[in-house]
């Protein structure tokens, strides 16, 4: 009896070598595609479907893992301090490092909305907020392009009222809260549990890390808000991971009232929670959304914004038909599967990333739960799987694929993988 079930566990504890295996494969190549890959324009249309493809697979392997049970107590035991002091220094070594490179895209290229009109704007509305004009933030900026309307959602502009306080440039919002992105990475990743391939994630976040730092094509840090997007979606990965509903609930208001692309996410998200009967989760989740949401928007800046807001996305085919006129580089030089549409498919493009976006998640989270409950086949992480899909098929098919746009998923990707890798596999049983 013992021995058949050693050989029963033996049998499972290879089978989950190899999950985790293809799990660092997709994204290995994923982060290569989204960063040094860009390098060679012939290669970007390949890039585009391996992207895409890693990013499909990532999501599809997370439901054969053990479910995720990560804790955000720091363990103190002999091994844990005994690496602490290595973290400590690499975390000291990659801010300096981040601070430097900052330092240099400041002086290199000073705000000016004639190069990026983003940071620019939500300068304006930060400093209306911080002199207390709490009715006039979203009104039109006469400053730029002689008239513009704001559109940003409040998560995303807040934190750089931080900087306008405090008179020093916005741009070290997004270095701070990179530095503490990385930092969670560094906490979370435990290259000793897996020697064969944990080189080869260090190696891929080191390579993100150097991209995001150097490369002038991703304008990332000069350039746009996306670190402070990048950091609500990888605290929200990592409640997941954890699974505190009401962090969660949080986590999921910043994301959503900053850049909407996990939409998709959320309806199939409540129905599992409804069909698993987790009423109370489901209440909880509804409460602290609601109370995000008044409290960050409506209550501060009133319904009518929000109404604007809402009927943005009708604006996008316009976007998109402009930047194919104006810069269609953007297009080839990015990845992303507008490329293979073209400027007379835009339209089809836009219907398409809102169709997808709310149907492939359901059809996803349904088939899931039909493996898992009439097959009876070893299924989990359900939510955090569906939740890395849904930002896989949102950016894959967005109008316009801005570079800087994908680091979202490739940072949540990081720290998926470096979870799951960490995990050793007669752990990841119990």
């Amino acid at each position: 009896m013992v021995f058949v079930i050693n050989k029963y566990f033996y049998g499972e504890m290879k089978k989950l070598l190899k999950t985790k295996n293809l799990l660092a494969t997709a994204f290995i190549a994923e982060t290569i595609c989204v960063t040094y890959a860009l390098l060679f324009s012939s290669l970007i249309p390949l890039a585009s479907i391996v992207y895409f493809i890693s990013g499909l697979l990532i999501s599809g392997l997370l439901l054969f893992l053990p479910e995720a049970k990560q804790s955000f107590s720091i363990k103190e035991n002999a091994h844990h301090l005994s690496t602490l002091s290595f973290r400590i220094v690499a975390i000291v070594i990659m801010s300096i490092e981040l601070v430097h490179f900052c330092t240099t895209w400041i002086a290199d290229a000073p705000i000016d909305f004639h190069n990026a009109d983003m940071l620019p704007i939500m300068q304006t509305m930060a400093q209306r907020f911080v002199e207390g004009k709490l009715s006039h933030v979203y009104d039109i900026i006469p400053e730029i392009w002689k008239g513009i309307q704001p559109v940003y959602l409040p998560a995303m502009w807040l934190p750089f009222s931080i900087a306008v306080a405090g008179n020093f440039d916005m741009r070290w919002i997004t270095c701070i809260l990179l530095i503490i992105t990385f930092t969670i990475f560094i906490f979370i990743f435990h290259p000793s549990h897996q020697k064969r391939v944990s080189p080869f994630i260090l190696g891929c976040a080191f390579m993100l890390f150097w991209w995001i730092s150097t490369a002038e094509s991703n304008g990332l840090i000069p350039y746009t808000e996306e670190g402070i997007v990048i950091f609500y979606y990888v605290i929200l990965t990592l409640c997941l991971l954890n699974g505190n509903i009401w962090l969660i609930g949080i986590a999921i208001s910043l994301c959503a009232l900053s850049r909407y692309s996990f939409i998709g996410w959320l309806l199939p998200f409540g129905l599992l929670m409804l069909y698993e009967k987790k009423y109370a989760s489901f209440l909880k989740l509804g409460i602290t959304g609601l109370v995000c949401f008044l409290g960050l928007m409506i209550f501060p800046f009133g319904w009518l914004p929000f109404y604007k807001l809402l009927w943005l996305p009708d604006q996008y085919i316009n976007f998109a038909t402009r930047v194919w006129q104006d810069s269609p580089q953007v297009f080839y030089t990015s990845l992303g599967l507008a490329k293979f549409f073209g400027p007379g498919r835009i339209e089809l493009l836009h219907h398409l990333v809102i169709r997808l976006s709310f149907t492939v998640p359901v059809l996803f989270t349904v088939v899931a739960i039909w493996m898992r409950d009439k097959k009876n086949m070893r299924i989990h992480n359900i939510v955090l799987a569906t939740f890395k899909l849904s930002l896989v098929i949102f950016y894959n098919f967005i109008d316009v694929p801005y570079l800087y746009l994908l680091y979202t998923s490739s940072f949540v990707s990081l720290i998926i993988t470096g979870y799951f890798i960490s995990r050793f596999e007669k752990d990841m049983f119990v």
